[in-house]
Parts: structure tokens; C-alpha cells; sequence
């Protein structure tokens, strides 16, 4: 057993000093061809001369007649010049698929004596193709990558190229790295990629191509706040339009108050519509915009900013006639505003159309002279509503309800004459307006009335309570009424009886 045993050693020892006698090849690369998609088995010796061919061999797994993961001869190459070899043919009952695993070569020179007997040489180095894998993350639009790193063999690896585009590819990044990321700024549905090898001696490997597919960030084309306008319910209603079809998952609503500075945001509906702002103040001033995200929640378009008119009444220094200011809109050039309606309420009365306005004014200057001199007496209590009608569209806004108790307005005269050929001077009757419970008694200079009214409209004519008319002299009256806040207000003076 032992004689057999020891006669196996020798042999062994033989034969493989005998194949030395052939210079082992080497394997530079296995490469991809980026056209047909087979590998490309690239090798070198150093005395080709010395051979008369190259036996290629690939580690076959799966295959036919064969012990599935060991390496058997694909293909004999009889010429010694030639140095690479694409593996297009099925070998085993097998084709390569370097898409989808990695496909390991080695390599073996031969030679054949003047008896026909074939030498080879050992085994080159197993070198395996390139894999190569990557994802589109729709979050971030950027394709990711992940290759395995080639073998060295002779000549230094520089770096990694990846490239894309073929067959007209272009180089996209370099890195040394096996992992790497790329954006870019334009949308394809589908892109081809490779990963090129540099050596230092210039030459180049490629792996797989494999396609990746990716998802487009469809932008809004409309994303806008068409108006921001009070409803029937004293709340901010805001109409909005979004175009369908985008990649937008959610869409915000901001608000901005201009006087406290304060921002919030809410989520409303991601299709055009109208919402209502229940949280905010019809009297104050916001800023809205919004703020459409994808399903990654990131911001992909924000609309302009547009803002609530606010409007405002205050009763004039001179008391007849009331001021109506307003805020003009975000984003609107005066051009594009038609006309701006003035409504008004008086004590209660429903809101009515009072006067209108050209789109360049935010002020309104309403006359009360006329409501002053008529024969009502008013409480004092005014409510405005404008209405800003754009160009050319249906839209419109209305800001808030601007509401104002006046001050009392009265003017007392300091005389009559019951014979003056002017009316308005025979009687001795104040001019007066926003008031209740209105009093007049005029004393003489005894103390004793002579005239006494809780008409406004009935004035003292000079004549007493007999129906006598009063000598010429000076009279006290005394007057009372209560003001608009309900405050009993007394005033008291002289008036002049002439004739």
C-alpha cells in the first residue's frame, strides 16, 4: 500500500514539473462587452512563442455532464498571438450570464510535441467578472450603485468610471469606491450603466450593463391662491387650484400674520378647492401660501404668498363723514383690480350698495351730511363691506364687516328772529344726528320754561307756552340727549331772541 501510495507522489511530482515546463498565462481582466453582453476574457505571457495555444476555462455551475462548481475547458484558443476570448457560446448546457452572477476564468497554455503529445501548463489565477446593481431612490432622485471590485493582475487599478448612455457612453463620475450615487437634472423614464475599470497602463474592463428605472417628480404646473375672501360666516375662505396629475401627495397651507409675526401651516386637500380658515381673525392681516410635497414629504413647489384685504372705518375729525381704509392684495398690480364696491349697514339695516371706487384707491371718504340734515334721527351705528372685483375673471373678494358707533353731531345756533324773511332763522332748533332721548327747554331769565321738545325736529319758535311772543332778550337752554355708547350727555348756553 505504501509502495502504491508513494508511486502516486512521484507521478504527481512529474507531471507538474513537466506542465512548468509551459509559462503559466495571466489574466489582465475578464471584461463585459457592452455590446453583445458576453464576457471577454483578456490575458498575457510572457514567451507566446514558446506555445502553441491557450485552453480557456470557466467554472461551470449547473451544468451538463459535469461536477456543478468546478472548472472545465470552454474553448481551446490555437493561436498563440491571440489573447482575449468572448464567452458567447453555451458550454455544459450553459451560457454566461455576468448580468446576473459572476463568471470566473483561468487560463492554460499548451503545447503539442513532434509525437502529438499535449503539454499544458497550469491553471492561471481564477479571475471573476465584475457585478454591478443599483436603485433609483425617488426621496433623494439619485441612482445608487454597488459593484464589486475587480483583481489586480500586472497592472494597477486607477479608479472606477460610471458611465452610461450606451453604446455612446459617457463618463458620469470617478471614484475609487465601490459604492456610488449620481443625479442628474434631467428626466429619462429608463437609463443603461456600466462600471469601467482603469488601469494604470490605460486599458479598461467593464462590467454588466444593467438598466435602471426611474420615477419622475412631476412638478404642479398651476399651484396657486386665487383668492382670500370673507364668507357670509365672518371666516376666511380661501379658494385655491392645484393641477392634477403632479406628484403631490399633500399640500400645506401657511399662514403668516403680519402683526404678530406668528407662521402656521396646516394640511388641506391635495385637488383644487375651497377651505376655511375657522382659526383666524377677519380683522387682521395674513399672508397664505402654499406648499405642495411629495410622497417622500419633500417640498417640490410653493405658490406666491396672497393676503385677506382688512378694512377699516373711523369717523372724521369733523364729524361728517366716515374714512374707509383698506390693505391692497399681494400680488396684483392695481391694473388688474376693476373696481372696488362699497356696501354699507345703518343701525342694523341690511348691508346696501352705497358707492363704488377706481382699482387705484384703498380709501374712501363717505359723506354723512345728507344723512345728517334728514329728518331721521340715527343711533350711530354704521357697518361697511367692500368687494374688489378683478379684470376679466369671476373672482372676487370681500373683506371683513368694519363697524363704528359715531360720536353725537349737533349744532346749536345762538339766535333766532321769528320775523327774519330766512325760515331756517325763525326758529331756534339744533342741527343734530346719532342720538335717543333728545331734550330742549329753554328757560328766560326768572327761571321760568318757556318752551320745552323731545323732537328734534320741533325747534323753539319764541313764543311761550300761552302762545304769546316772547320779548327780546337772552334765553337759557338746556339740552340732553344720549350719545351712541348710551352715555346721557347734558349741554347748556344762552340763545338770543331778536325781532
Amino acid at each position: 500500500m505504501k509502495t502504491v501510495f508513494s508511486f502516486t507522489i512521484l507521478m504527481l511530482i512529474f507531471f507538474r514539473l513537466h506542465a512548468q515546463t509551459l509559462e503559466i498565462p495571466r489574466i489582465i481582466s475578464v471584461s463585459v462587452d457592452t455590446i453583445t453582453g458576453y464576457p471577454i476574457v483578456n490575458w498575457t505571457i510572457n514567451e507566446p512563442e514558446e506555445a502553441d495555444g491557450f485552453i480557456v476555462k470557466k467554472l461551470i455551475v449547473g451544468g451538463q455532464g459535469v461536477i456543478s462548481g468546478t472548472f472545465n475547458n470552454i474553448a481551446v484558443v490555437s493561436d498563440n498571438s491571440v489573447f482575449s476570448y468572448l464567452d458567447d457560446k453555451e458550454s455544459f448546457g450553459t451560457k454566461a450570464e455576468p448580468q446576473n452572477r459572476k463568471e470566473f476564468y483561468s487560463i492554460s497554455s499548451y503545447k503539442t510535441d513532434e509525437s502529438g503529445h499535449q503539454r499544458l501548463s497550469l491553471m492561471s489565477e481564477a479571475v471573476s467578472s465584475q457585478t454591478l446593481s443599483g436603485d433609483f431612490d425617488y426621496c433623494t432622485n439619485t441612482f445608487n450603485f454597488q459593484f464589486s471590485a475587480n483583481q489586480e493582475s500586472g497592472a494597477k487599478i486607477m479608479h472606477y468610471c460610471l458611465r452610461t448612455g450606451f453604446p455612446f457612453s459617457k463618463r458620469l463620475l470617478i471614484t475609487k469606491d465601490t459604492v456610488c450615487s449620481f443625479q442628474f437634472t434631467d428626466y429619462q423614464e429608463i437609463r443603461n450603466f456600466a462600471i469601467e475599470t482603469v488601469y494604470s497602463d490605460n486599458s479598461s474592463s467593464f462590467s454588466p450593463i444593467i438598466t435602471v428605472k426611474s420615477q419622475e417628480t412631476k412638478i404642479p404646473q398651476t399651484l396657486e391662491i386665487s383668492s382670500v375672501s370673507v364668507n357670509d360666516d365672518e371666516k376666511l375662505e380661501i379658494k385655491y387650484s392645484i393641477s392634477e396629475g403632479s406628484s403631490a401627495e399633500k399640500l400645506f397651507l401657511h399662514r403668516n400674520s403680519k402683526t404678530l409675526g406668528e407662521e402656521t401651516a396646516f394640511e388641506i386637500s391635495p385637488k383644487s378647492g375651497v377651505v376655511v380658515d375657522t382659526n383666524a381673525v377677519v380683522s387682521e392681516v395674513y399672508d397664505y401660501s402654499l406648499k405642495a410635497l411629495n410622497s417622500c414629504n419633500v417640498p417640490i413647489k410653493e405658490s406666491e404668498v396672497q393676503n385677506n384685504v382688512v378694512l377699516n372705518v373711523v369717523q372724521s375729525s369733523f364729524g361728517n363723514s366716515n374714512i374707509l381704509t383698506w390693505n391692497p392684495l399681494n400680488n396684483f398690480q392695481p391694473l388688474e383690480i376693476e373696481k372696488t364696491e362699497i356696501y354699507r349697514s345703518q343701525d342694523g339695516s341690511d348691508l346696501q350698495y352705497a358707492d363704488y371706487v377706481t382699482y387705484y384707491y384703498t380709501e374712501y371718504n363717505e359723506s354723512l351730511s345728507n344723512i345728517i340734515a334728514s329728518s331721521e334721527l340715527h343711533k350711530g351705528n354704521f357697518c361697511y363691506k367692500i368687494k374688489i372685483l378683478k379684470k376679466n375673471q369671476d373672482d372676487f373678494v370681500f373683506s371683513n364687516l368694519a363697524c363704528i358707533d359715531l360720536e353725537t353731531v349737533i349744532y346749536i345756533p345762538n339766535a333766532l328772529n321769528p320775523k327774519s324773511l330766512n325760515y331756517d332763522n325763525r326758529e331756534f332748533k339744533p342741527k343734530a344726528d346719532f342720538l335717543e332721548d333728545y331734550k330742549l327747554v329753554v328757560y328766560d331769565k326768572k327761571g321760568e320754561e318757556v318752551f320745552f321738545s323731545d323732537e328734534i325736529l320741533k325747534g323753539w319758535d319764541g313764543y311761550n307756552r300761552q302762545g304769546k311772543l316772547c320779548v327780546p332778550d337772552t334765553y337759557i337752554y338746556q339740552i340732553s340727549f344720549k350719545n351712541s355708547s348710551g352715555k346721557i350727555i347734558h349741554k347748556n348756553g344762552v340763545v338770543n331772541l331778536v325781532y
